[in-house]
């Protein structure tokens, strides 16, 4: 029985303010009949395009849609296949282009600003209730000990740090000059492994124990870097939800992009700035000069840092000390 235009209309009105905040109501919005939700599926297709950190977001729905329906023959299309080849839940890995017409497409920007973990509403596309929203990733340790010797002689922790979070909006980026000084700052007294596409132009680092992998890691070698070191520090991007799968903490500087609360990984220290227009999602140049950020100081950035070691079991830093 098809829905009449006014019920289409209400549910669609409905499903609009239930959507951003997850939960049973927009799995029964998205899915009127119980009975057809995707994870069902003998065969459920899935895809998701964008960056590595959106694909690894689907993973706690693809892994709820297996726990629920073992039988199920699971299939992901997508393009970074070799971040979640070899998951057990995941039956088979497709390329992005070859998904069919009836794929679930797992997104969340049509529920922007989310008011819950992205993870969720990822998996209310499904029709399933997402238990355990840290995402999983295909993590090759061997790849690390490329690189190893690198900073096998420098002082713990081991802190990677990422200073750019994709092409996608130029509003996730904490000042270069911070980073610099962040840097320096931490690599007298630990070791900084720097990874990233490229060198931002007018870099100054002068970092005691500084390692830059900048532009010279594959994609997997990068997974690998990030779940070899004892922490990482960056804007909500890829590498974050690497370290989350890994079970290494994250120093998160949202700024005021997006809200601490889309991605809620238990042993991170979200820094976010809730300035009048955050959080703004915004992909154009910020008309503000990207305030919520350049209020993020390095002092608060480098007190995070160590209060995560701390509390992950490593010595608590004396700040005064180690800036002398």
């Amino acid at each position: 029985m098809k829905l009449r235009v006014g019920t289409y209309r209400l549910r669609a009105a409905l499903l609009k303010e239930a959507a951003p905040r997850s939960g049973s109501l927009a799995r029964i919005l998205r899915h009127p009949n119980p009975l057809e939700a995707p994870w069902r599926q003998r065969v459920v297709n899935a895809s998701r395009a964008g960056a590595m950190g959106d694909v690894l977001m689907c993973t706690p729905a693809l892994r709820e849609v297996k726990r629920k329906n073992p039988a199920g023959h699971v299939r992901f299309f997508t393009n970074f296949p070799s971040l979640v080849r070899d998951l057990p839940y995941i039956d088979e890995v497709r390329p992005f282009e070859e998904r069919p017409k009836t794929a679930t497409y797992l997104a969340y920007e049509d529920t922007i600003p989310p008011h819950a973990p992205i993870a969720s509403i990822i998996g209310d596309k499904l029709g399933v209730k997402i238990r355990d929203i840290r995402p999983d990733c295909v993590i090759e340790a061997v790849l690390a000990e490329k690189f190893a010797p690198l900073w096998r002689d420098g002082p713990n922790p081991r802190i990677v740090v990422n200073r750019r979070a994709g092409t996608w909006t130029p509003n996730k980026n904490w000042p270069d000059s911070y980073w610099d000084e962040l840097i320096d700052r931490l690599g007298r007294v630990a070791t900084v492994i720097e990874i990233g596409m490229d060198r931002p132009a007018n870099c100054d680092t002068r970092a005691r124990h500084h390692v830059d992998l900048r532009g010279q890691t594959s994609l997997d070698e990068c997974v690998a870097v990030v779940a070899a070191a004892d922490l990482h520090v960056g804007p909500p991007s890829g590498p974050v939800h690497v370290a989350a799968a890994a079970r290494k903490p994250s120093v998160v500087i949202y700024g005021g992009y997006e809200h601490p609360l889309c991605t809620p990984y238990p042993e991170n220290e979200p820094l976010y700035n809730p300035v009048d227009c955050a959080p703004c999602w915004l992909r154009e140049p910020c008309p503000f000069d990207r305030k919520c950020l350049s209020g993020i100081t390095p002092d608060a950035v480098e007190a995070a840092v160590w209060r995560v070691w701390a509390r992950s079991g490593g010595l608590p830093r004396d700040f005064t000390a180690a800036a002398d």
